[in-house]
């Protein structure tokens, strides 16, 4: 009878490790669609006309389609100004609006920095490193968010995020000669961070994170 509970105990876990990522995804995937249909009445999807002999959960999937590429579109457009001058001084001139607001201001720097760190693309903000953090002989992965080789700076600033939740963390800097450069992506330290270490569990990536 042991034996056999050992075994269904085995079994479940090993379900469960594949039954939770699916119904997360799932679920992120349901509450971003939802999200993103409340932005319908904002794009030309709402003169949308669709025949009704057309399948309702196809309106529905057209719809959605094109509220996304809207949304999408937008987004891009809003990149492309802000590489212009006057899309520059519409910016600026909107963060200074908002760092006047005083509970607005908090969170609006707040979010624009783990934005930049997130989603920044170049050395600066997606190199992983490892530290010596919160006591000797215990290591952090971090993300230094300047040029390692910057001869201006005698300490990088590190962004350590929090795991699961990467989106926040604090900030700490480091001297050069205590930051060790990682030899993985920017991409596989999120995935180490976001599972908890769990990331390292085939063979292959396993000789990855030998620091």
């Amino acid at each position: 009878m042991s034996n056999f509970l050992k075994t269904v105990r085995k079994y479940f876990i090993s379900g469960l490790i594949i039954f939770i990522p699916f119904i997360i995804t799932i679920y992120l995937l349901i509450e971003i669609t939802k999200w993103l249909n409340t932005f319908v009445d904002f794009t030309p999807a709402r003169f949308l006309v669709i025949p009704e002999f057309i399948n309702p959960y196809i309106s529905q999937f057209l719809i959605f389609l094109i509220a996304a590429i809207s949304f999408i579109s937008f987004i891009a457009v809003l990149g492309i100004l802000t590489k212009n001058l006057l899309g520059r001084f519409l910016l600026n001139l909107g963060e200074k609006i908002i760092t006047k607001i005083p509970l607005a201001s908090t969170i609006f720097t707040t979010m624009k920095q783990v934005s930049k760190i997130i989603f920044s693309d170049g050395p600066k903000s997606q190199k992983a490193v490892l530290i010596e953090y919160p006591r000797k002989g215990t290591f952090t992965v971090g993300f230094a968010t300047q040029d390692l080789n910057n001869k201006n700076l005698d300490k990088i600033p590190v962004f350590i995020p929090t795991s699961p939740n990467p989106t926040s963390g604090f900030l700490i800097f480091v001297p050069k000669d205590q930051i060790k450069e990682l030899n993985i992506s920017a991409d596989d330290a999120f995935k180490l961070i976001v599972s908890g270490g769990l990331s390292i569990n085939d063979e292959k990536d396993i000789s990855k994170f030998r620091f």
